[in-house]
């Protein structure tokens, strides 16, 4: 079977499952219902613009880690990872292919989100200034498909690598809601040196302009490329690790 085939198997066992349709529907509407009542009710003070757009996508990220992890995990949970390795005798070229398709749907799912969003803007708040209008909010709207495409795949390697849905979820949430927080806080502590923007979800924020975030070194774009060699990194883990277990 060629990579093309691979890909489109995957892309077609993905579209099949009924959980994914609910899944990514769930993520859009939550995602575009906390970005309008962002937009319509900025905080005091404030006028609404493009960082009240990005609530939305911001927590849907969150859903998107969910929905990789979980369409690793899923796959070994049922059995249904046997069926494409009776098709694809080599688990480099089929895990590979299943983070392909899970990078270019998450990626969609970002622009999806990016413009409905700001769709939804216009029709909350018409007087809104949410076109962007600098560098800055550019990167802010253009690098999201970009993010969420590293995050999906981080997330799915992470699921290879526990196999476990519930454990794979509390990880990844507990990573990146409490323990890269957590490091940030405490400084220099390690040798002297400040770990908080070599984090990859403080790295990949930087990435993305978000404000209150750290500043990795070497500026934003070579956080991307970090964020990005981590999650390869992990991902190459994971394969290796499948391919020692059940060779």
């Amino acid at each position: 079977m060629t990579s093309t085939a691979v890909l489109k198997a995957e892309a077609y066992k993905l579209r099949s499952l009924n959980s994914t349709p609910w899944l990514l529907s769930i993520t859009a509407l939550v995602s575009l219902t906390l970005s309008g009542l962002a937009v319509r009710s900025p905080m005091e003070g404030e006028e609404p613009g493009l960082s009240e757009v990005l609530v939305g996508p911001a927590f849907a990220q969150f859903l998107i880690m969910v929905f990789a992890s979980r369409s690793a995990t899923m796959e070994f949970r049922t059995g249904t990872i046997w069926q494409s390795r009776l098709a694809v005798p080599s688990w480099p070229r089929l895990l590979l292919g299943k983070a392909g398709v899970i990078a270019a749907l998450a990626a969609l799912m970002g622009v999806v989100l990016g413009a409905g969003g700001v769709a939804i803007a216009f029709v909350v708040a018409p007087d809104a200034d949410v076109v962007p209008s600098s560098g800055l909010e550019w990167r802010q709207l253009l690098t999201l498909p970009v993010a969420l495409a590293i995050v999906a795949v981080l997330s799915l390697a992470i699921g290879l690598l526990l196999k476990s849905g519930g454990a794979t979820i509390t990880v990844l949430l507990v990573w990146a809601l409490v323990v890269e927080p957590a490091l940030s806080a405490t400084g220099d502590w390690l040798a002297g040196i400040d770990i908080g923007p070599w984090m990859p979800f403080l790295a990949l924020s930087d990435f993305q302009g978000q404000s209150g975030g750290v500043s990795f070194p070497g500026g934003p774009y070579l956080a991307c490329v970090y964020v990005a060699g981590v999650t390869a990194a992990l991902l190459a883990a994971a394969i290796k690790a499948q391919d020692r277990r059940e060779p």
